[in-house]
């Protein structure tokens, strides 16, 4: 062997020899942030960058997939607004604690130039800022269900009955996110009964005796989408000849077309709650409506479909919308 082939050999060896090896956090858990004290995430890219972006993005994901995911908690909030909106906040909350997320390590293989990152998250310090905010949740319940207890004025009643649960269901999700967090899985359960204000509230709904009518109708179909919707509400209809509150209801639609082939329905629905002693608006509401079809009468049956998907969908929440707008 010729000494030129002894030398690169010698070197070729005394390479691999000196190549370093991964970190254990790379694909395994890190022995200097246990998982009973941190939370972390992986994350690998081209740049260090990218490889830090997608460490946070990963360790954001506990909270995503605990938060949204556990179907069994979410079978005791039926009311889908409550819910969806507690969600979208504490996934707000969630990011802004995944804000103090630190980059412990970072790593670059050497042979192929990919970039590592691990972020970590201390338990205690989102734990804490949780729980502070489920005590601000807490106190928010107890206020508002003693001003609901104490009003007069049922609608003021009903506002505050609905800002109750409202705070109530924020704090669901907001425990779902510290179970995460806390090493025990426990987190801090309610002392307050989701069922029982909602009951609270559903026998206040019930209470506000309400005459559906239409007040102007395009398409001659309202009228029975518009009482159905009502009591899909629950909310007790008044037949009488002197209600409470009249709930009045008006769908405009225009026909356009046809435009390559398609009849197409654009209009307003509107719906405002007015009393009917004195004539007051407590509030009202609004609703594009759009379809298309490749006949006219389908068109005009869609976009009724749509009315009634708006009506049955967001009619209870506009109602008690009115009651806390027109406090």
């Amino acid at each position: 062997m010729t000494r030129i082939a002894m030398v690169s050999i010698v070197l070729a060896l005394s390479g691999c020899a000196s190549q370093p090896e991964a970190p254990d956090w790379v694909s395994g858990a890190p022995r200097e942030y246990r998982s009973s004290e941190y939370l972390i995430g992986r994350g690998q890219g081209a740049s260090g960058e990218e490889a830090r972006d997608r460490a946070r993005a990963d360790l954001a994901k506990v909270f995503e997939a605990q938060v949204s995911a556990d179907s069994v908690d979410e079978q005791s909030f039926k009311d889908a607004r409550y819910e969806a909106r507690s969600l979208r906040r504490v996934s707000v909350r969630a990011e802004r604690i995944v804000e103090g997320v630190e980059i412990a390590r970072t790593w670059q293989e050497p042979s192929s130039g990919s970039h590592h990152a691990l972020a970590v998250l201390p338990r205690a310090k989102a734990a804490n800022a949780l729980r502070e905010e489920i005590a601000r949740l807490d106190e928010a319940t107890r206020v508002h269900a003693g001003r609901s207890r104490d009003a007069q004025d049922l609608f003021l009643k009903i506002s505050f009955a609905g800002q109750a649960l409202a705070a109530q269901a924020e704090r669901h999700a907001c425990q779902k996110a510290l179970r995460v967090v806390d090493p025990t899985g426990v987190g801090e359960p309610s002392s307050w009964s989701v069922e029982r204000l909602r009951a609270d509230l559903d026998a206040l709904l019930k209470r506000v005796k309400l005459a559906p009518r239409v007040v102007r109708d395009t398409s001659e179909s309202l009228e029975p989408l518009h009482k159905a919707a009502t009591a899909a509400a629950g909310f007790l209809a008044d037949t009488g000849a002197s209600p409470d509150y009249i709930l009045e209801a008006s769908l405009v639609l225009e026909a356009t077309g046809p435009l390559e082939d398609w009849y197409w329905q654009r209009g307003v629905l509107e719906v405002r709650l007015v009393e009917a002693a004195s004539g007051r608006s407590r509030g009202s509401r609004r609703w594009p409506i759009k379809a298309a079809a490749l006949g006219p009468q389908l068109a005009v049956q869609r976009a009724l479909s749509e009315v009634d998907a708006a009506l049955r969908k967001d009619l209870r929440a506009a109602v008690i919308g009115f009651a806390a707008s027109s406090r």
